[in-house]
């Protein structure tokens, strides 16, 4: 029998404030890959829940109504997976219920391992990691489901549902899936194997440059012309190392103006095997950052006032990751600290994201349709935690081929993250319907324009360019389209999300699904459509 229980306020509730499942019923918490199995097998037989009614919670984070939502009967819990270990035939395996944070401390600690993942503590590595994972870790070392080599998951295509392993010689038409094709799609995964993750780094550095919106004048610091400047020499970083490793991870945090000030943050690590000591890499470090405080100098006015780190992770202030003497050039940590330092989620807030992978620089038009946007205040509104963040990308994650895993976008050297978030008095399960509606239009309305030349999308269908290569899947946005809705349709996203793996390849993701998860459970807004 497993564990259930009529739910709690607590179980409702998403990470993302705007999602709320008013209706939920029942709550399974299963602590093994065969109590999910039982647990999945009682809601078949008992109810309540059938197919879109029952739906599966980890961390909580996702960014779209997919669990906690009206129709919402039944959830199966996996937080009580957290099992690890070392398995003679698939390597360090790791449990789903675990957090990024969790994962790190334990491949740490336990092994001297690490695994390129994500910068969230408390993201659930059950979603994060189907759905792709990366982190300040992928230029070096890939996405996260790179190094995966099998899942254990519960599926049921007959009658009962049933634990099975999926690996490269096992139901390896489900395996390629569960390495990017999002969480819920097939089944429940369980456990994660990992055959020989990376040897985790001695050392870590950070720092961060701000750059004020407006300056001590009241005049406009952040013209058009230096915010190029700044995309521009972005854009040239993240090229660098392309078709090789490289051990600095990068963001640009383009804050609103309402923010005060734009923020360039930066990420280093040692190489395992370099065997640098301490004084070594704090030295290499300094000359790495010196040079870049010179360049972004030349670029536009550095701030000494820490600018606001928002969006993933989210530290609040640069303060945190800067230097903390004047007469340093970097902050210096093991590497453990540093990815705890760097492990930011956030508050509970109420929010909306939009995402776009980029295989080339911005445009001018694309910029100033950003620069634009982040100026922009609607009514009333508080603007201040709205952003542009653009991740530094490509390196190892480019080494796979695109059909390799159902992530195609190996080509890309940024990956970018709208963000708007917002807070009220609302209670819990309620919120404020005018300033969603003006969130989500501003943010809809900038993600317009700046793709507008490509049909208002990053559609690469509409780039002959090689720009824009499409969205990622855990960057959720219903706007691109979402089951049972035409114009833009499901279809629509889907190609956004997975291009020719969703349904053009001779091994796709529809083709999975129909096979693995015919009735079609734990469907939602954005699931892979039969």
């Amino acid at each position: 029998m497993v564990l259930s229980r009529s739910p709690a306020l607590s179980d409702r509730q998403g990470f993302d404030r705007r999602w709320f499942a008013p209706d939920l019923d029942r709550v399974y918490l299963p602590t093994t890959g065969a109590e999910v199995a039982a647990a999945w097998a009682e809601i078949v037989a008992n109810g309540p829940g059938g197919p879109g009614a029952t739906q599966i919670t980890c961390g909580r984070h996702c960014y779209e109504n997919f669990v906690y939502r009206d129709e919402t009967r039944t959830i199966i819990d996996v937080t009580g997976l957290r099992d690890f270990g070392e398995d003679p035939a698939y390597g360090f395996y790791i449990g789903v219920g675990y957090g990024n944070w969790d994962m790190y401390r334990i491949f740490n600690n336990v092994y001297s391992r690490t695994l390129p993942a994500g910068s969230c503590y408390s993201v659930g590595l059950g979603g994060h990691i189907t759905g792709g994972g990366y982190g300040i870790l992928s230029r070096q070392w890939g996405l996260t489901v790179d190094h995966m080599t099998a899942v254990d998951i519960v599926v049921k295509t007959g009658h009962k549902p049933e634990l099975i392993t999926a690996s490269a010689s096992e139901n390896a038409d489900l395996f390629w899936a569960v390495r990017g094709g999002g969480g819920g799609n097939f089944g429940i995964i369980t456990r994660y194997y990992f055959g020989d993750p990376p040897q985790a780094p001695n050392h870590m550095a950070s720092n961060a440059f701000t750059f004020d919106w407006t300056g001590a004048d009241g005049t406009l610091a952040m013209t058009l012309d230096r915010f190029t400047d700044l995309l521009t020499a972005f854009a040239a970083f993240s090229e660098t190392g392309q078709g090789g490793p490289q051990n600095d991870f990068d963001i640009f945090h383009g804050n609103h103006k309402a923010a005060g000030s734009i923020v360039w943050s930066s990420y280093s690590f040692d190489l395992p095997g370099e065997g640098l000591s301490a004084a070594d890499h704090a030295a290499a470090m300094a000359e790495r950052y010196a040079a870049k405080r010179a360049m972004l100098a030349d670029l536009a006015p550095l701030s000494e006032t820490p600018g606001p780190i928002l969006g993933h992770p989210w530290h609040g202030s640069a303060r945190h990751i800067m230097p903390q003497s004047d007469d340093a050039t970097h902050r210096s940590y093991t590497f453990l600290e540093g990815v705890q330092n760097a492990n930011g989620s956030g508050p509970n807030r109420f929010g909306k994201y939009k995402s776009a992978y980029m295989n080339k620089a911005f445009t001018p038009e694309m910029i100033e349709a950003l620069w634009t946007g982040l100026q922009i205040v609607p009514d009333g509104m508080d603007m201040s935690a709205s952003l542009c963040q653009v991740d530094s990308y490509g390196c190892a994650i480019n080494a796979v081929a695109p059909d390799a895993t159902p992530i195609p976008q190996r080509s890309a050297i940024m990956k970018l993250q709208y963000q708007t978030y917002w807070d009220n008095a609302c209670g819990v399960g309620r919120q404020d319907p005018a300033q969603t509606a003006a969130h989500v239009k501003w943010i809809d309305t900038m993600y317009t324009d700046v793709y507008g030349a490509y049909g208002g999308f990053p559609d690469p269908r509409n780039d002959s360019g090689g720009v824009v290569d499409g969205c990622y899947y855990n960057y959720c946005d219903n706007a691109l389209g979402v089951n049972g809705q035409p114009d833009p349709g499901i279809d629509h996203a889907m190609y956004l999300y997975f291009k020719e793996n969703f349904q053009e390849r001779p091994q796709n993701l529809q083709s999975v699904k129909a096979r693995w998860n015919p009735e079609n459970w734990f469907n939602g807004p954005q699931s892979i459509p039969i």
